[in-house]
């Protein structure tokens, strides 16, 4: 089918003289997570991560995708004939390596689902009107045109009128912002969806004035009383295609960033001038306000109950006829009984074994593994609470295991609590911090091929920038990585795997407070805000010296606190059993 798919694309590339044609996992909007609509690449490879590009030429066909990804993308495109490219591994060509070498080619693609930063790096001889793709998918689901609601003061802490108002000082002397990023859309103007799997957001763009704004959705997705308060904020609401219209007519100058408008958007503008910048709104919104951290923070008081009452369940229920799906659904049942729960914020990540090493598995019914009374289990989720969203990786050990199992159990563990107990001078990148987690896991000459750490939306978007805990600052050549600064919050979870055996990681979310300040400058550390006690079952202990037993004690002894009277009397006893370690 794959192949038959392949040959079909090709054919139309001939017909529109296209030599070679660019499928990113993208949507309109340049999103990380996108809509059944937008899952082109996945039609045409048969690939199903979430991140990925794929590039047809007239005889052959590529894959580009990073570390997270080797293993379930050479298993998923085994026997399509596609190449598969691993990224960052030497002698692999990068994207743009590639392209270089065929300097006299046609490159066409889709301008919507393109990026115009991505595709100033490109030839002269490019076409970007011709959704290919969209040709060959006779059974495309529609576009996802959802109902959107006003998020209300008591969860975001700030009005629309003054998130705009901030935007505007950081406008300058510009005429517009043009913003088509959801999540910043979504934040500023205090607005949730569901047009997105476990993503709260509204298919949606923005354009900001001096003294208006307009958004652009789709029919009916707003009531007329929401339309009536936006209304009175000098928000205006037209269609959401009238944008590739409008942007013909502005002048003047035009905030917007490159990276984040499509090509197809940026090339309607013919009489202004464009201003390349980020949006002013990604920062602000890393930063939480107080009403976000007290909000998130009982999130993540509800998702600690709902996990530790799971983790009970799983350590005591029985393993006979039971596989990695009926687990991720029993977890969403214990969220799901949490006040406000909305939803997961992504496809749980419950990986028995081996299937651990799959950075980014997902068990489906047509293909899981039983789980049995022994070996270890990871489960990477969270949830979308109306206060927060959350995400937690626990690493539970469901019997026997092996002593190198927990020697890289300790070892993740060590890493995980090295970074979480940092303190550090104010200015300091993610960059900056990663070796504290990475540096333990290298001593053991292993790595681990991914970041450290992401920051977390609000009610968003489950990996948020500009914070992130990452070994380099730019990735592609763009910035990626600022400082992290008090009210961020990021998520701290190396790991271990070994492919075809295993896989561990332990993952809490951290907020970024003040410690002090003084003639060298302010001092930073992190609290950490998830409420899940870590499985002691998997610790070597000889491994960890008498401070690291003290910060891992004090963690689960605050967890115990903040969760105890939410538990019943036989889990309160398990608890008090399978917390500590021995110092």
């Amino acid at each position: 089918m794959i192949k038959e798919r392949i040959k079909q694309l090709q054919d139309l590339m001939k017909q529109h003289d296209i030599d070679l044609y660019i499928i990113p996992t993208s949507d309109d909007h340049q999103s990380e997570y996108v809509g059944e609509y937008f899952k082109c690449r996945q039609f045409m490879s048969g690939f199903t991560g979430s991140a990925g590009t794929m590039v047809v030429t007239h005889d052959e066909a590529y894959l580009w995708v990073d570390g997270r990804y080797f293993i379930q993308a050479e298993n998923e495109i085994k026997d399509t004939g596609i190449h598969l490219m691993k990224m960052g591994l030497p002698h692999v060509l990068t994207l743009h390596e590639f392209l270089k070498q065929h300097p006299d080619d046609t490159i066409g693609f889709d301008g919507k689902v393109m990026a115009y930063g991505q595709v100033e790096g490109l030839p002269n001889n490019i076409i970007g009107d011709y959704d290919l793709v969209g040709e060959i998918w006779q059974d495309r689901p529609a576009l996802s045109c959802q109902k959107a609601y006003l998020y209300d003061l008591q969860y975001c802490g700030q009005s629309r009128k003054e998130k705009l108002e901030a935007i505007r000082k950081e406008m300058k002397d510009y005429s517009y912002h043009l913003i088509t990023s959801l999540d910043d859309i979504m934040w500023i103007f205090n607005i949730r969806g569901q047009d997105v799997h476990c993503n709260p957001v509204v298919n949606s763009y923005a354009l900001i004035e001096k003294d208006k704004a307009t958004l652009y959705v789709q029919k009916n997705v707003f009531d007329q009383k929401a339309i009536e308060e936006l209304k009175q904020d000098d928000i205006n609401i037209k269609d959401y295609y009238d944008i590739y219209q409008d942007v013909e007519y502005l002048t003047g100058h035009i905030m917007l960033n490159k990276n984040t408008v499509n090509y197809s958007l940026v090339s309607k503008i013919i009489h202004g001038e464009i201003v390349n910048q980020d949006n002013p709104s990604q920062l602000m919104k890393a930063i939480k306000n107080d009403v976000e951290i007290k909000a998130t923070k009982n999130a993540h008081l509800k998702d600690g109950i709902a996990v530790t009452k799971f983790m009970y369940w799983l350590k005591h229920c029985s393993k006979d006829q039971i596989n990695e799906v009926d687990i991720s659904n029993k977890l969403e049942t214990f969220r799901s009984q949490q006040e406000n729960f909305l939803d997961i914020s992504f496809d749980t990540i419950c990986a028995y074994q081996a299937n651990g090493a799959l950075m980014h598995y997902h068990a489906s019914e047509k293909q899981c593994s039983s789980v049995h009374d022994s070996g270890l289990l990871l489960i990477d989720s969270g949830g979308q609470y109306l206060d927060g969203t959350t995400d937690i990786t626990r690493t539970f050990v469901l019997g026997d295991i092996t002593q190198e199992q927990k020697h890289a159990f300790t070892v993740a563990l060590k890493a995980m609590l090295r970074l979480q107990n940092a303190h550090f001078i104010q200015g300091t990148t993610g960059a900056n911090l990663d070796i504290l987690a990475r540096g333990i896991v290298y001593e053991h000459n292993l790595d681990y091929r991914c970041g450290t750490g992401h920051g977390v939306g609000h009610l968003l978007s489950v990996h948020e920038g500009p914070n992130s805990i990452r070994p380099r600052d730019t990735v592609a050549g763009h910035k990626t990585n600022s400082a992290i600064l008090p009210g961020m919050i990021t998520t701290d979870e190396p790991g271990i795997y070994k492919e075809g055996q295993y896989g561990i990681r332990h993952e809490n979310e951290l907020l970024c407070v003040k410690e002090a300040e003084n003639e060298y400058g302010t001092f930073l550390k992190f609290e950490p805000i998830t409420y899940v006690p870590f499985d002691i079952d998997g610790i070597d202990a000889s491994l960890l010296n008498n401070e690291e037993i003290k910060q891992f004690n004090e963690y689960q002894k605050m967890v115990y606190h903040k969760l105890e009277s939410f538990m019943t009397d036989q889990e309160k006893q398990w608890l008090q059993d399978h917390l500590y370690i021995a110092g």
